[in-house]
């Protein structure tokens, strides 16, 4: 098995204690990443307590089937895409026992870019209960891998990011 950097280890971890203080289940809906952001999680001894499950959906197939994404989102903008992303991301919520989802969908390359999705665009959406998904838009530079370690160091950020908020947010109501 190939080991984990260990800067993705530590803001896996981050995000696990962020989820804990929390309360919140994570389930994650992945593309281009092929599982590696549940990887990171799952690496984290008692991540059981949050992380609930991990979809990767390479496919456009398994994105429709697993994931509910709508056949015509894809046919009209591209798997990679904001609204694929929102749809991954809310249908991995629908189908799991979790609180929060990331979801990524992008081209990691070396090939498949084009002038309007170059190599390295990702779009990454947060969803959670009774909320619309949120989308933010990159571009990553470097080879395959390059791109898909940032992803994930990006979508551990952003659940990172909402957990911390969410946490706050509970502590000042239960004053």
């Amino acid at each position: 098995m190939t080991e984990l950097p260990t800067d993705l280890l530590d803001l896996a971890k981050d995000v696990l204690v962020a989820a804990k203080a929390a309360n919140a289940r994570i389930v994650t809906a992945e593309s281009c990443t092929g599982g590696l952001i549940s990887s990171c999680l799952t690496a984290i001894a008692g991540s059981s307590a949050v992380m609930d499950a991990g979809f990767v959906t390479y496919s456009n197939d398994s994105k429709i089937r697993l994931l509910g994404v709508p056949r015509d989102a894809i046919a009209e903008h591209g798997a990679v895409s904001d609204i694929v992303a929102a749809a991954m991301a809310e249908g991995a919520l629908a189908q799991a026992d979790a609180d929060i989802c990331v979801a990524c969908t992008g081209i990691a390359g070396p090939d498949g870019g084009t002038k309007d999705k170059p190599v390295g665009l990702v779009f990454l959406a947060l969803a959670q209960t009774d909320q619309d998904a949120s989308v933010k838009r990159y571009v990553f530079a470097g080879t395959r891998t390059d791109i898909r370690r940032a992803t994930v160091a990006a979508a551990l950020e952003l659940l990172l990011a909402r957990l911390r908020s969410e946490e706050h947010t509970s502590e000042l109501q239960s004053h």
